[in-house]
């Protein structure tokens, strides 16, 4: 039983607030109720992203201009993210507010403050019944002094390198700060903060510069 519905595809743009298992429930829900198969249809785009980036931004608008070839007639993007940058956004709106006629277009991300009221404004929520926003962590992060944010980071690396955690753990700890961020300052007042979780959340997977210090950035920043 899936936890939300889509009976028409009256409107192009959506986002879905949860985790990438929904990927699997709203293409079933694409298949049974309007007959868009996944399987074997160059029309039909799934991906998961740690962050998604203008590159791939750039990317997606490239694969929305190709006209669909499948017999739906109709191009299906489904692309479920831990994060995404700023400007990865701003490359998005004129693709949000005027896609094609024949694309559709579903985000699947940890939490609505994720997304730029710009951006938010153009497009539909799908509402869920697991849809919840997890920012105890990142409430709790920001109240901290420095001193005691540097104490949590390094409880979260200790984790990590004794693999209890992933940097992907750490990811969705810098998304529930953000989560925070939007909601309390909004973008206006809290860009700097925000830019300096993208920036982290951008190079975490890489081997340079160093998790911590991307972390150490995050609580000195914010």
């Amino acid at each position: 039983m899936t936890s939300f519905s889509l009976p028409h595809l009256s409107y192009h743009s959506h986002y879905l607030v949860g985790s990438d298992a929904l990927r699997a429930e709203l293409k079933t829900i694409l298949e049974d109720v309007h007959e868009i198969t996944s399987r074997g249809n160059p029309d039909f785009f799934d991906a998961i992203y740690e962050t998604f980036t203008i590159d791939d931004s750039r990317q997606l608008r490239e694969m929305h201009g190709v006209r669909p070839v499948h017999i739906s007639g109709k191009k299906i993007f489904i692309i479920s993210m831990d994060g995404i940058t700023i400007e990865a956004q701003n490359a998005l709106l004129k693709l949000l507010e005027e896609p094609a006629e024949y694309a559709y277009f579903f985000l699947i991300i940890p939490s609505a403050h994720l997304l730029l009221p710009t951006v938010k404004s153009r497009m539909i929520p799908i509402e869920t019944s697991s849809e919840k926003e997890n920012t105890g962590e990142g409430e709790k992060f920001l109240k901290l002094s420095v001193a005691k944010r540097l104490d949590m980071i390094k409880g979260l690396l200790d984790d990590i390198s004794k693999e209890k955690k992933t940097k992907q753990d750490a990811i969705h700890f810098l998304n529930e700060i953000e989560a925070v961020l939007y909601a309390k300052q909004g973008v206006g007042k809290a860009q700097g903060a925000l830019r300096t979780l993208d920036m982290a959340k951008k190079y975490s997977s890489d081997r340079a510069p160093s998790l911590k210090m991307l972390l150490e950035s995050v609580a000195l920043s914010v």
